[in-house]
């Protein structure tokens, strides 16, 4: 097994709407590669108002059902008792993007990075926490470039998220923005993506981003008008209906084509988000060097899982889309009997918890 110095170290995943947790165990042998066994999954739903737009509105709150989820609910479930956790930022406040320096890698020292960092990061200077990565390095019209992975998330963020933790008892071993996570759990390990771009596209409760990995390596990230909540809202306001019953309407019929009135609703908020994925899609092919075509679009969170909504990004991006296998980097010997849509709402989670059963300063990388 590798060595951990956080055992049983779990990964955390706060939104809005809901907590979800994953804890799983190395049981990793060194000839055989990286293999984790899956200890438990689950979640808790918040109330509207506790965090709005991933900021903690009602943190007292917030912490009862951060401990209701670490209670157990009976004695057969599993779970190993730590302190030790990875937890995520929300990725509408922070920044990822990847850079490229004109230096040989063992030239470059933190004060370029701070430098260059000021040239894109959209924050004021000392208002944020920087972080960043060496990846693998490319010539480009005969100069050597060396990659640098940007994150970056405001210091009353992640600040008000480590307080939140650590006053029920967490230590916080790395707070990291979504959008790695996802990577992380979504991207298939060491397989080699020759000539081809891939983009992984979640969707949650209140929130979606889309992350193009290309060249072996996060290239950045953008957030997204498109969740769960907008779509219910728009029904419910459109059909002048209750919340509730909106909600029911988008689950029972989706984007798949039916003569019920939710159908147009909704198709026009996906015809939006469609316009702003293809926006993000043309940003990256004429701003970044050596780009591949995006050749696919693997979707994760709860709400990919939308009836039709799948084969509609196909059809009109013109790239194949599909929810994606959250639990694939596991490489489990056992099989893991939680339902597949539900699985999707656990990849952000799925990703922290695979870096904090790693050694999580050593392992930080997104695949």
């Amino acid at each position: 097994m590798f060595f951990n110095p956080f055992p049983h170290a779990i990964g955390l995943d706060i939104s809005d709407l809901s907590i979800k947790m994953v804890q799983l165990n190395n049981i990793s042998k060194l000839k055989k590669g990286k293999t984790f066994e899956l200890i438990n999954a689950k979640s808790t739903q918040l109330p509207h108002g506790l965090i709005v737009n991933g900021e903690l509105e009602k943190p007292e709150a917030v912490r009862k059902y951060l401990l209701h989820l670490f209670e157990k609910n009976d004695k057969k479930e599993k779970f190993y008792k730590t302190p030790w956790v990875v937890a995520s930022i929300p990725d509408k406040h922070g920044f990822i993007k990847l850079i490229q320096l004109a230096k040989e890698p063992n030239d470059i020292i933190e004060e370029d990075i701070i430098i260059a960092s000021q040239k894109h990061v959209p924050f004021q200077e000392n208002d944020y926490y920087l972080d960043w990565q060496i990846v693998p390095s490319h010539h480009h019209d005969g100069i050597q470039y060396t990659n640098i992975l940007l994150a970056s998330i405001p210091k009353n963020i992640a600040n008000m998220y480590t307080y939140l933790l650590e006053s029920v008892g967490l230590a916080v071993i790395a707070l990291e923005l979504g959008a790695l996570s996802t990577a992380r759990s979504m991207i298939t390990a060491n397989k080699d993506y020759v000539d081809e771009g891939r983009a992984i596209l979640y969707i949650g409760a209140t929130e979606s981003t889309l992350t193009v990995y290309d060249h072996d390596h996060v290239q950045f990230s953008k957030s997204l008008n498109y969740s769960g909540e907008i779509l219910t809202t728009a029904i419910a306001q459109n059909l002048h209906i209750s919340y509730d019953e909106a909600e029911m309407k988008k689950k029972a019929y989706g984007l798949a084509y039916s003569k019920n009135k939710s159908w147009p609703i909704l198709a026009e908020q996906t015809d939006k988000f469609i316009k702003e994925i293809e926006g993000v899609l043309e940003f990256y092919a004429t701003h970044f060097p050596v780009t591949n075509k995006i050749n696919h679009i693997t979707m994760c969170g709860g709400g990919s899982a939308m009836k039709g909504l799948d084969k509609v990004l196909t059809e009109k991006l013109k790239i194949e889309s599909s929810p994606g296998k959250v639990w694939k980097n596991l490489h489990s010997p056992k099989p893991i009997d939680i339902d597949a849509n539900k699985s999707l709402r656990f990849a952000k989670a799925i990703g922290l918890s695979l870096r904090a059963a790693s050694n999580p300063f050593f392992d930080n990388n997104y695949i």
